[in-house]
């Protein structure tokens, strides 16, 4: 058993409203037996979302375990996660919080430094990585491969720093190529 299904169940309780919103979330263990490519399209045929958003769903819920699909009306988020699953698909639902929201450093409220890092992603040989990084960020071709197989040994490595305009342009290029990044402050441990 999963451990959200002992901790949110899916069916609502005694003080849960089917007529509040529910997050449905999309499962993936350790081992997938379904593609890639297959989930992305379950999920865009059934709950609608665009294909580039079905990719990143079914992505970072190969990278995480779990991962966000939609927040939805009760009646909606079961009659997609029966369809999900009759796919083949694990999905999970749990009412969605009413939290405050709280501020978040954008890369728009500075002209700071901020580093942009390369995750490791299985899914792209080296040589591809590698290039993307040459292309996009400019960087010469031993820096991109060093850079690239210290992610893959280490999960993590930094490409370089930059200002916010260029990182910007940088993650949302790389992250269309399919290249894992992400964005910190420079100076932040």
């Amino acid at each position: 058993m999963h451990l959200l299904d002992t901790e949110h169940p899916s069916t609502p309780t005694a003080n849960q409203h089917t007529s509040q919103i529910w997050e449905l979330g999309l499962l993936i263990d350790s081992n997938p037996k379904l593609p890639l490519e297959y989930t992305t399209r379950c999920i865009n045929q059934v709950v609608g979302i665009s294909d580039a958003d079905s990719l990143e769903v079914v992505t970072q819920a190969y990278r995480h375990g779990i991962a966000l699909i939609e927040e939805l009306p009760f009646d909606i988020a079961v009659s997609y996660k029966k369809e999900l699953e009759r796919r083949g698909i694990s999905c999970e639902m749990v009412p969605a919080e009413e939290a405050e929201a709280a501020p978040r450093t954008s890369l728009e409220d500075s002209s700071d430094v901020w580093e942009l890092g390369l995750l490791r992603n299985a899914h792209y040989s080296r040589e591809h990585t590698s290039r993307c990084l040459c292309q996009v960020v400019g960087i010469s071709e031993s820096d991109a491969f060093e850079a690239t197989s210290q992610a893959y040994r280490l999960g993590v490595a930094l490409i370089d720093e930059f200002h916010s305009e260029h990182v910007e342009y940088f993650a949302a290029e790389l992250t269309r190529l399919g290249i894992a990044v992400c964005v910190v402050p420079a100076g932040d441990e």
